[in-house]
């Protein structure tokens, strides 16, 4: 193994930043036991927060595995009897700020009973489903609730039939959904002085990890899932083959940059012939499209990858390689953005793994220590003070949400920006959308859009015309936050880059979102989601071993870099409630990449790359994967002893563990799911106590169809001109005292541009001057 480099992000901050955090002296107890609640209670100990682990003895103990090497860091651990972990953590609990927990139906009583002898406590409730409802009670390990959910079923085998997704797209989306919920109570706390509970499920993080993709209604075209290409359906958004064997990824989305490959390519073809006169926006038939992708297929043969990608990059074309995940530590843009650190662990020494994934000037954060070796016996919390108390109290007002009061200012497009201002919208923050009068660029792919600007407001400006200036620094000065995510140096030469906006809002809270990061020599290269997800492996693990990368369906990179970025922001706003600092926030695709993979980006003396998946992509052993019935398909989740047990005793089937003998009864237990229904064996092994779940077969089936999600009332009808019968996710975070509301749909273009204006005092002459020069547009229903 090669020798370990020295961190690639300063540990030591400059003078004046502060490198524990924005929550340090936050107190939360850590009573969850899987993989969503590992990864939110790891995010909070990055930012500063003390972080207490309570893990249940004797015998079982701190969770083993490389990941828990890292999901475990900053935290300390405290032992309890499995059946007291709440007693024997009732005077943290009694002096915490916030308590994370995945106990099921024990959590909302005890919370019940903490909450009136700590009033203050914020407690967020994480649950398989949901705390009621026809699927509350089921066993809900991650990959089944992907089951449920239809995220196996976004990517198919060559005869229609699901593939596991290794990543755990349903827990990184309800890790995600828990930290924001738990920062959004803390903002409400500083101004109300009370806590509240909070509660989400798996069920809806694999929501919210997929909701743009999951707009449906008449006239919105969607991305069909039952595509089986498993590199890519469009010609201009896939993977190819090199001449080397090795593979990129081509990302030419829109039209500016499949121009920009037809230049650097030399494929004057594609500008000449009539069939491709609708590229890449439109492809008319199947037959067009195999042939644009022969076309490119037989280019990028004739080269290496290294060939195509400097030519490629030159071009300002959106491009990357398919790489395994444990490659990237000496990637130059990994390197240059400090986005890995190397810490000492008493387990196995030097280990180097992803840094926290977004960066705050004043408030950085960072690994501290290792995860615990060990449970103690007894803890008491490091800080001797609470985090804040509240600095007012004020009456709640129904129905605004907890960030009410926030105001946004949302200049991004597309989707890794626009999705996080959409959440902390539906929270109850004041967001208002800049677009260009003719409309923001993703409104070439309405599902998108639609499903990445809900609850907001929006203000058509053209940002390139002097005139537009008053009105924008008038915004500027109401705004708690800035958001955008332009390309690196557009946003200086608009002047809205951060030194230029805190001169107009000394204390702003600016977060830039971009590609591989503000630094390196990628810096100011375009990219998109799917580019990312080759470039950190997550492609690579979804195909399993020894097969070619895939494209993944669902876009966990633009949507969890989006969810990051408004956590971020309520980072930062909990630090400028405390000391009345802005500060900038920057977000990446390339960073969020390595935090989604951090399972996998980890390296010390010994350790190597991991199989994620079986030979036929199915699962990853006999006793978790799905199996075809006679009438579809049915998923198998067994991870603890006794489970596995049932499983065998159910199905007569046993493998002594050697690879050949999984196989054959592997075989051997396809052929006996086969001969009955999903229905059928699910009854059985339901008996049993074998978890296991019918496999959805779309997301309609996995979300509109699912009575759970029509029980947890996720699900929102939010009218668009030009579409009827629209739905699409709503809130997916319940709060006990403010709670959250869907407000509205997507704005149209201009929507909101007259309201908007007259609120920063532009007067009715003024706007219609500015519409009439083409600085500002306003929309007029049927205009």
């Amino acid at each position: 193994m090669p020798s370990l480099p020295q961190s690639n992000r300063q540990q030591r901050p400059p003078e004046g930043r502060d490198n524990v955090g924005p929550l340090k002296g936050l107190r939360v107890v850590d009573l969850t036991n899987d993989h969503p609640g590992a990864l939110a209670t790891m995010f909070l100990a990055d930012y500063g927060a003390d972080v207490v682990k309570v893990v249940p003895s004797p015998g079982i103990g701190l969770e083993t595995g490389p990941e828990y090497l890292v999901w475990n860091r900053n935290k300390r651990a405290m032992q309890a009897p499995v059946t007291e972990l709440l007693a024997a953590s009732q005077a943290l609990i009694e002096r915490a700020d916030v308590v994370v927990e995945s106990l099921a139906a024990a959590g909302k009583a005890a919370y019940l009973a903490a909450s009136k002898r700590n009033p203050g406590l914020i407690w967020c409730s994480i649950t398989p489903y949901g705390a009621t409802g026809p699927l509350a009670g089921r066993v809900g390990y991650e990959a089944l609730v992907a089951a449920v959910a239809g995220i196996h079923t976004e990517q198919r085998g060559p005869d229609n039939e699901p593939t596991f997704n290794p990543l755990p797209i349903a827990g990184i989306g309800t890790a995600l959904l828990a930290i924001q919920s738990v920062l959004a109570a803390i903002y409400e706390r500083r101004r109300s002085g009370s806590g509240q509970l909070v509660e989400t499920s798996l069920y809806q993080g694999a929501i919210a990890a997929r909701s743009p993709m999951l707009v449906r209604g008449e006239g919105v075209q969607t991305w069909d899932s039952a595509g089986n290409d498993p590199q890519g359906a469009l010609p201009n958004y896939r993977l190819y083959e090199c001449a080397d064997g090795n593979w990129l990824h081509l990302g030419t989305l829109i039209p500016v940059f499949w121009n920009k490959m037809i230049i650097a390519l030399d494929l004057f073809e594609f500008a000449t012939d009539p069939r491709f006169e609708s590229a890449p926006l439109y492809w008319p038939s199947e037959e067009v499209r195999a042939a644009a992708k022969r076309l490119l297929a037989e280019k990028f043969r004739t080269k290496d990858r290294a060939h195509w990608l400097q030519l490629l990059r030159d071009g300002d074309v959106p491009v990357s390689p398919a790489t395994p995940t444990h490659e990237l530590f000496s990637h130059p843009q990994v390197v240059a953005n400090g986005l890995s650190t190397l810490i000492v662990d008493p387990r196995v020494g030097p280990l180097e793994q992803a840094m926290p994934p977004v960066a705050l000037s004043a408030t950085p954060g960072g690994v501290r220590r290792a995860a615990p070796e060990a449970p103690q016996d007894e803890l008491d919390w490091e800080s001797a003070t609470r985090f804040f108390e509240a600095q007012r109290e004020r009456a709640v007002v129904a129905g605004r949400g907890p960030l009410a009061g926030l105001r946004v200012l949302d200049l991004s497009s597309y989707l890794a920006g626009p999705i996080g201002p959409a959440y902390l919208a539906d929270l109850g923050a004041d967001v208002i959308k800049v677009e260009p009068p003719t409309g923001e660029g993703c409104r070439m792919i309405m599902m998108l859009y639609l499903g990445g600007n809900p609850s907001k407001r929006g203000l058509a400006l053209d940002l390139k015309s002097p005139a537009s200036r008053e009105p924008l620094v008038r915004l500027i000065e109401r705004s708690d936050v800035v958001v955008h995510n332009n390309r690196v140096g557009v946003a200086e030469r608009l002047g809205l880059d951060y030194d230029s906006v805190r001169r107009i809002r000394p204390d702003v809270i600016y977060l830039q979102s971009t590609a591989y990061g503000s630094k390196g020599p990628d810096a100011r290269q375009p990219g998109f989601d799917p580019l990312f997800q080759s470039l950190t492996g997550i492609g690579l693990a979804q195909a399993g071993p020894g097969r070619p990368p895939v494209f993944p369906k669902t876009p966990i990179c633009d949507i969890a870099t989006a969810m990051l970025g408004a956590t971020a922001v309520l980072l930062a706003v909990a630090h400028r409630d405390r000391t009345g600092q802005g500060q900038l926030i920057e977000t990446s695709l390339l960073a969020t990449g390595l935090w989604l993979k951090s399972d996998a980006f980890v390296r010390y003396a010994g350790h190597e790359p991991r199989a994620v998946t079986n030979a036929d992509n199915s699962g990853t052993n006999l006793a978790h994967r799905w199996y075809r019935c006679r009438d579809g398909f049915i998923f198998v989740a067994c991870r603890l002893p006794g489970e596995r047990s049932a499983f065998e005793g159910q199905t007569g089937v046993r493998a002594a563990g050697e690879a050949l003998a999984e196989q054959a009864a592997e075989r051997e237990l396809a052929g006996l799911f086969a001969t009955r229904t999903v229905g059928e064996w699910l009854e059985r092994l339901d008996k049993a106590g074998v978890p296991a779940e019918r496999v959805a077969m779309n997301n309609d089936e996995g979300v509109y169809q699912n009575p759970q999600a029509a029980h947890l009332q996720v699900l929102a009808n939010d009218p668009y001109p030009g579409f009827t019968n629209l739905r699409q996710p709503g809130v997916l975070v319940r709060f006990s005292r403010t709670p959250a509301r869907r407000r509205s749909g997507s704005p149209a273009c201009g929507e909101h541009t007259v309201e908007v204006l007259r609120e920063i005092g532009f007067a009715d002459d003024a706007i219609r001057d500015l519409e009439s020069k083409g600085v500002a547009g306003v929309y007029r229903p049927g205009g």
